[in-house]
């Protein structure tokens, strides 16, 4: 019985480490794509124009 106590905890604990990674995953495709809006929204602004003038109304970045 123990060894099957243990072979259902290493199955539990491979699936955690599988969702654990591909959390870590999305998170860090959020975090990339966050950086490439804020370059994007910086190379776009000029000085005394905001960024709302110049993109077209309901278009995201």
């Amino acid at each position: 019985m123990t060894a099957q106590s243990d072979e259902n905890e290493a199955k539990r604990i491979d699936e955690l480490a599988r969702e654990t990674d591909i959390l870590l995953e999305e998170e860090d495709s959020r975090k990339d794509l966050k950086e490439k809006r804020g370059i994007i929204k910086q190379t776009l602004y000029d000085g005394s124009k905001k960024l709302k003038h110049i993109m077209p109304k309901g278009k995201r970045i």
